[in-house]
């Protein structure tokens, strides 16, 4: 029963693109549903999935049982009523021609553009007709339904509802095996709402948290949920319970607020709240429980702002300068391109990775942004994604997103010149050379002797090699530039913030472990195998990896083997899983300007 409703929700339609999802839910209205649904439980919990649905959904409900008899769809969060409507009408009567409802399900969603489409069956028993060749047909017919949806990337989950649905080898729940859905079994319709629950969490990815469960007494109770923050787009307080729920009451702020409200379940949505607390008072049965469960949404457009750094290229024959775009992303109501988002202190230090290209950077929320950066050889179109799953809201805004990179101008070339002159000159030079050369071969062909080899070193079990001098060739060069080091997952599952290592502090002849350098950064997390990672310093401002460890080293795709050393240039990123295969961590070499490099000489170490 629809209790208040103010027909001015945002539609689906007019979301950022990209953004909307569509779900159909069909219902087995066959004879058999009066015995398994007697208290017509199956409507509450259509309504409760229904209502749940972020902004972004189109809903459809189609049900089913000698013939179509109930079809509405595709409705936009704006005007979901009638299909409440068409569930209220539905009678339980006639034969189970299920393939049918499949096919009318798989043409509704065909009447929408959506980036996920979903089909939720609920059925008590097996397709059954009047005869054995309308039978036969329904099968087919829903086979053919069935295939349709797994080539369209239609995902099918069934429930399952009274003793006959134990069998998993039915027909109905072929229909989620093949297009990659999940299946559930409700022994009676009361357990459909906790069916309805999961769908929504773990197959819909809904995400919604619990504030409160209330074990009534039969009188009047009267809490206070607390929304997590006024800048939500759009936020639903469900309360749900095995009993009814009765004399509902709520006091909230809101630019726009509805009540839906069925036997077992009431739903409150506020349109842009305006105040975090809302205070509801109803009646349960006594010795009853209600949970209240939190349904936050934020609607966002990303506002992208780049700005770039050039620096002179470490290829001497390069015509263009080293490029660096320092790139942030600020989130903004989507109806509202003024109101920033996500700048509530929950958020604040929140971990957002950024997939750019490909290249996954972690990066911190921060005042309702974050900022990452991309190398830019020549002007480049970037796809950015951002990975919000670490935050317990739904957040609705399009990705990927394509940004134009502007690439560096051409540095200047010198003027050309008359050479000739000089190259004539050279050319006498290198003859007279060439002929003293080969007068000093002549005469040290006549008193050639046997240079001995250097001696070989001993390695562990006895076998000889030929001593290494690339060791003490690198001690003649000194550190330069910064590590700067991203620890992206642990043991513990602690988040470290981003961190760096000032290496021009340190002598050139000094052999680092990363274990070394870690414990300078005031890590105290265990990374099995840091302590045989070394960096020595190179030529042309290279660092020198060498792994003794049995982490894995990946430096552009490529493994850096064990027992084997790497030099590595300035810019380039180096990714280590530890030993124990589940601890993470990745090194930026990065330059340091001369003027940056002052200041943080000047800085205590």
């Amino acid at each position: 029963m629809l209790l208040a409703c103010i027909p001015t929700q945002a539609a689906a339609a007019n979301l950022p693109p990209g953004t909307s999802k569509a779900v159909v839910f069909l219902l087995d209205a066959s004879n058999s549903m009066n015995t398994n649904d007697r208290e017509r439980l199956a409507k509450d919990s259509i309504a409760q999935l229904i209502y749940s649905l972020p902004s972004n959904y189109y809903v459809g409900f189609a049900a089913y049982n000698t013939s179509v008899v109930s079809s509405v769809g595709m409705q936009d969060s704006g005007d979901r009523e009638p299909v409440m409507d068409a569930v209220d009408t539905v009678t339980y009567i006639g034969y189970t021609n299920a393939g049918a409802g499949l096919t009318t399900a798989m043409e509704l969603l065909d009447t929408v553009s959506a980036s996920e489409k979903t089909v939720v069956i609920l059925s008590d028993g097996e397709i059954i007709m009047n005869s054995d060749d309308a039978t036969a047909e329904s099968s087919r017919q829903f086979q053919a339904a069935v295939e349709a949806a797994r080539t369209q990337g239609v995902r099918i989950h069934v429930i399952g509802l009274g003793a006959d649905m134990a069998d998993e080898d039915n027909t109905i729940f072929s229909a989620s095996a093949q297009t990659n859905g999940v299946n559930y079994h409700a022994p009676q319709s009361a357990d459909i709402q906790a069916v309805i629950d999961s769908i929504l969490q773990e197959q819909l990815g809904v995400k919604k948290t619990r504030a409160a469960i209330v074990d009534t007494d039969g009188g009047t109770e009267d809490i206070t949920v607390n929304i997590p923050s006024i800048n939500t787009s759009r936020t639903r307080v469900l309360l749900t319970s095995e009993n009814p729920i009765q004399n509902l009451k709520a006091d909230f702020s809101a630019v726009n607020g509805w009540q839906y409200s069925g036997s077992r379940y009431t739903l409150l949505e506020l349109d842009h709240p305006t105040d975090t607390a809302v205070h509801i008072t109803f009646q349960g049965r006594a010795g009853g429980q209600i949970k209240v469960d939190v349904i936050s949404e934020y609607v966002l457009v990303t506002q992208l702002q780049v700005s770039y750094t050039d620096s002179n290229p470490t290829e001497p024959e390069a015509e263009y300068p080293d490029r660096m775009a320092d790139i942030t992303a600020a989130f903004y109501d989507a109806g509202d391109s003024d109101r920033q988002m996500l700048t509530d202190p929950v958020f604040q230090g929140m971990l957002i990775p950024v997939m750019v290209d490909g290249d996954v950077t972690p990066c911190y929320l921060k005042d309702g942004a974050v900022t990452f950066q991309r190398t830019v050889p020549a002007g480049v179109k970037a796809s950015i994604q951002f990975d919000f799953t670490r935050l317990d809201t739904n957040l609705i805004l399009e990705q990927p997103i394509s940004m134009e990179l502007e690439g560096p101008a051409a540095l200047p070339k010198p003027p050309l010149e008359d050479y000739r002159p000089q190259i004539i000159v050279g050319s006498l030079i290198l003859l007279a050379l060439i002929s003293m050369l080969i007068i000093w071969l002549a005469s040290r062909r006549k008193r050639a002797k046997v240079v001995p080899q250097p001696p070989a070193t001993t390695a562990a079990g006895g076998a000889a090699t030929a001593p290494t001098a690339r060791t003490e060739e690198t001690s003649r060069y000194g550190y330069v530039g910064r590590l700067n080091i991203y620890i992206t997952n642990t043991l513990s599952g602690h988040d470290f913030p981003p961190l760096t290592y000032n290496l021009f502090r340190i002598p050139g002849g000094k052999k680092l472990s990363l274990q070394e350098i870690l414990e300078s950064c005031e890590v105290d997390e265990p990374f099995e195998g840091a302590d045989k990672i070394f960096f020595q310093p190179a030529a042309g401002h290279c660092l020198l990896l060498t792994n003794e460890s049995d982490c894995t080293l990946m430096q552009n795709r490529e493994i850096l083997m064990k027992g084997h050393s790497y030099e590595i240039s300035l810019n380039s990123k180096v990714d280590i899983t530890f030993e124990d295969e589940r601890s993470e961590i990745a090194l930026q070499y990065r330059d340091v300007k001369p003027s940056d490099m002052r200041l943080l000489a000047a800085e205590p170490q």
